[in-house]
């Protein structure tokens, strides 16, 4: 699994439930890191896209699935939602054929580390990108192998933050792209190898 996320210099993520800038070029960002590939997030973030993100499995967190998808004002905004049998759907063979994607591909979930469990049991080509809230991200970036932070170079005022990172599970792997506005960051999950190989190098240094 792989989150994204866009902070400001503050942590903040978002205000009444909005993104407090506006930058295009990290939309942009995002859209070619994500399409194709499934989406998790949290029922305020879906609701504040408007509509689900088009050439991607939109998967959405609520505690009540059901009531959800038969709310009249979710259908008439959002479309039909699936809810069960998720689990199968996720070993499908069909992988990045755009033609099996609607503009409305939208499951409703109640757990997401089950779907969590379930995605790492079935191994799809097809990537998990978290891609929020707050809450989201504080139960499962723990268990995300990257992470791709966008840091907006300015503070603002929120009522969401992006979780503290422990520097000792993440390493910065490399920044994919920079402008004035913000920068993303590409970290990845300090692992054994990763650990080993440092220690190892480190210690060739040592004796230089």
């Amino acid at each position: 699994m792989i989150a994204v996320a866009a902070m400001s210099l503050n942590r903040v993520i978002g205000r009444e439930n909005k993104i407090p800038w506006h930058l295009p070029e990290d939309f942009k960002w995002f859209k070619k890191l994500t399409t194709g590939h499934f989406v998790l997030m949290g029922r305020k973030t879906f609701e504040s896209l408007g509509r689900p993100l088009p050439n991607r499995t939109n998967i959405v967190v609520t505690r009540k699935p059901l009531k959800l998808a038969r709310d009249p004002q979710f259908k008439a905004t959002f479309g039909h939602a699936r809810v069960g049998h998720w689990q199968a759907r996720l070993g499908q063979p069909y992988q990045l054929g755009f033609e099996r994607f609607t503009d409305r591909d939208v499951w409703l979930v109640r757990d997401p580390r089950k779907l969590a469990d379930a995605f790492e049991r079935a191994r799809p080509e097809r990537e998990l990108f978290i891609i929020g809230g707050a809450q989201i991200y504080a139960q499962l970036l723990g268990r995300c192998s990257d992470l791709y932070l966008s840091v907006v170079q300015r503070e603002v005022e929120g009522d969401a933050y992006f979780p503290e990172m422990d520097n000792d599970d993440w390493y910065l792997h490399d920044t994919p792209l920079r402008t004035p506005d913000f920068i993303v960051h590409h970290y990845r999950k300090m692992d054994a190898a990763v650990v080993s190989r440092a220690l190892r190098q480190a210690g060739e240094n040592s004796d230089q």
